[in-house]
């Protein structure tokens, strides 16, 4: 099973300016590229590529050694990237004490 990138929920967000279109586009390009790596180390170990992100990273020490880092490096920043994308809102979250 090759692991996929995500939909984007921010592209539904209006753009306050050109410097977060740029900021997103940035950031899907590296999503993008670690799961390409990630998919890329596991194709090496078959029996891996039924692993969720999450489950492969989440036990380093039960992944071969040749491909323990780009899993550590391109599966967290996979999982990073993914639960970013799930907590962006229109808004940004709480409201920083140094705003109030």
């Amino acid at each position: 099973m090759a692991h996929e990138l995500p939909p984007c929920p921010m592209t539904i967000l209006p753009r306050a300016c050109d410097r977060h279109a740029d900021d997103e586009i940035a950031s899907r390009y590296a999503h993008g590229a670690y799961v390409k790596n990630l998919n890329a180390a596991i194709e090496k170990h078959p029996n891996l590529g039924s692993k969720s992100p999450e489950d492969l990273i989440r036990d380093l020490n039960s992944i071969p050694e040749d491909i323990r880092g780009a899993v550590r490096n391109n599966g967290g920043g996979h999982v990073n990237h993914t639960m970013f994308w799930k907590i962006m809102k229109p808004q940004g979250g709480a409201i920083h004490r140094s705003n109030r």
